[in-house]
């Protein structure tokens, strides 16, 4: 399965982007996550930079988007990869509401079958692995929020 991740979202929900950083501080939690060996991520970052640029590790790929006139952020990327890749085992991994209104249109369109998850989901799910450090985790309060939210989804 490959997990496209709005990384810049979940490094949100990780209260990690005022840290320096914050990038190679995801990428790092992600390398620990072991759901299974077919397991595959796909980090997408903005950046800053008008080339952007890639880099595989082993299952992790990361991207940072370039700044140009084609790619206003790394939303653009996000749905490009997912188009692109044109699997049915694959999610992406974002709370970003119109991201998951373009996955919709795009499994209607493409006839695919691209799933999503919310990144407060997946970063409850790494915060149970215990794989951030503790001035990274998430406040009780968060976790008692995260929890409503996916009880009133689940009651739905």
């Amino acid at each position: 399965m490959i997990h496209i991740i709005d990384a810049n979202n979940l490094a949100g929900k990780l209260d990690l982007l005022d840290k320096k950083d914050f990038d190679k501080i995801l990428v790092d939690i992600i390398k620990q996550y072991k759901p299974d060996k077919n397991h595959e991520f796909v980090l997408v970052f903005d950046s800053n930079d008008p080339m952007g640029g890639k880099i595989k590790d082993g299952r992790i790929t990361v991207v940072y988007t370039p700044r140009d006139n084609y790619y206003k952020d790394a939303d653009d990327k996000i749905l490009e990869i997912a188009e692109s890749l044109k699997e049915n085992d694959m999610i992406v991994i974002t709370d970003d509401i119109e991201i998951k209104e373009k996955v919709k249109k795009i499994n209607l369109d493409k006839n695919l079958n691209i799933k999503q998850k919310n990144s407060t989901e997946f970063a409850l799910e790494l915060s149970k692995e215990d794989l951030i450090d503790n001035d990274s985790k998430l406040s009780k309060d968060d976790e008692e929020e995260i929890n409503k939210e996916l009880l009133d989804i689940w009651k739905k």
